[in-house]
């Protein structure tokens, strides 16, 4: 009754057998091959701003030498796209209009603020 644990059988044996090793398994043989060396394979050594972009676009899941097109009937009416691309034609016309008034300020900003300044404008 000692492999019994409040009256439920169990067999510890089988979870826990450093005591009992299994049998027919008892071979003693002394291995003296050496193991292969390791060789890494030739490769061209890759410049640490490619590693850097890979990760990157693996990290965001996103890998841009692959243009996406989406089927845009698939997800909206003709109408519905229509109206849309109505609302982004609006859109990119104040942001052109801004940008018109950022460059008669003449304020020496580089593009990419100059575009959040304009979109920041159009949408105020």
């Amino acid at each position: 009754m000692a492999n019994e644990i409040n009256r439920i059988g169990i067999n510890t044996n089988a979870v826990n057998n450093y005591g009992n090793p299994p049998k027919g398994e008892n071979k003693t043989e002394d291995k003296t091959t050496e193991p292969a060396p390791q060789t890494a394979p030739a490769q061209a050594p890759v410049s640490a701003d490619d590693v850097l972009a890979y990760m990157a676009y693996n990290a965001v899941g996103v890998n841009p030498s692959v243009p996406r097109a989406y089927d845009v009937s698939r997800y909206v009416t003709p109408e519905q796209a229509e109206r849309i691309a109505g609302f982004i034609a609006g859109f990119e016309g104040e942001v052109a209009k801004a940008l018109k008034a950022i460059e008669a300020e003449g304020l020496n900003l580089p593009e990419d603020k100059k575009y959040e300044i304009a979109a920041t404008m159009a949408t105020a």
